[in-house]
């Protein structure tokens, strides 16, 4: 089974460090979930791996063939409509021709409700779109362009509930092709809920779970919010 691998990263930025011998692995055929509070290194960590950034030290071990990228800023022209960008998309993203019909079919299979809404969106100009359409628009785009790795930060931002189950449907989807995904996102519920394991970045390092009974004995807590704020402010681990 391929398996993307992390081992002892640690990279600082003038006096700030953010990891510090941190590891974590993502599995083909699985999706794991990054949590962690606002400058806590998670868009840093997914441009390390897309070797947009340098590390002080550490090994990553990437066995797949074609990684994929969605970050938190999506902007597109106005003046174009969704299946032009769509287009633009396909030919920075993959090295075989994707249709509409190869991307509606994948999404057909994996979520069958939001075909329709997919077609509406991609007739419209960009300028008619809101973020939250043009966000789960360019994640199932993404999904269906034949990656074997996918790392998304923060799909489901300004997206409504509707179309947030759609998203997660179609990464279950994706993953039980063999797609190994790697998302990020504010809401505890959702990663714990959706992911196959995930990662909290607190003191500098990932700490791995697969069940939200350990995060919250892990943390502490009455629930997986406040969870999350303890392991948010624990102090530092010093060396």
């Amino acid at each position: 089974m391929k398996r993307l691998m992390v081992k002892s990263l640690s990279l600082k930025f003038s006096q700030n460090v953010l990891f510090d011998n941190a590891s974590l692995s993502v599995e083909a055929g699985a999706i794991s979930g990054l949590l962690g509070p606002n400058g806590s290194g998670k868009t840093t960590l997914f441009d390390v791996l897309c070797n947009l950034r340098k590390v002080d030290a550490g090994e990553i071990h990437n066995p797949f063939s074609k990684l994929l990228y969605l970050s938190q800023i999506i902007s597109t022209s106005p003046v174009l409509r969704m299946f032009d960008v769509f287009n633009m998309m396909m030919i920075f993203c993959s090295d075989s021709k994707v249709t509409q019909q190869h991307a509606l079919r994948k999404i057909e299979k994996w979520s069958p409700g939001i075909v329709d809404c997919y077609c509406e969106i991609w007739r419209k100009k960009s300028s008619l779109c809101s973020y939250g359409e043009k966000r789960w628009f360019f994640t199932l785009s993404l999904l269906s362009a034949n990656a074997d790795l996918v790392i998304l930060d923060e799909p489901t931002a300004g997206v409504d509930p509707e179309f947030r189950h759609h998203i997660w449907k179609c990464l279950a989807g994706a993953a039980s092709e063999g797609v190994a995904v790697l998302v990020s996102s504010h809401s505890v519920d959702e990663i714990v809920t959706q992911c196959d394991d995930f990662y909290m970045l607190s003191q500098r390092r990932f700490s791995r779970f697969t069940n939200a009974e350990d995060y919250l004995r892990t943390y502490g807590g009455k629930n997986l919010d406040e969870a999350f704020i303890h392991a948010a402010s624990m102090p530092e681990i010093k060396g």
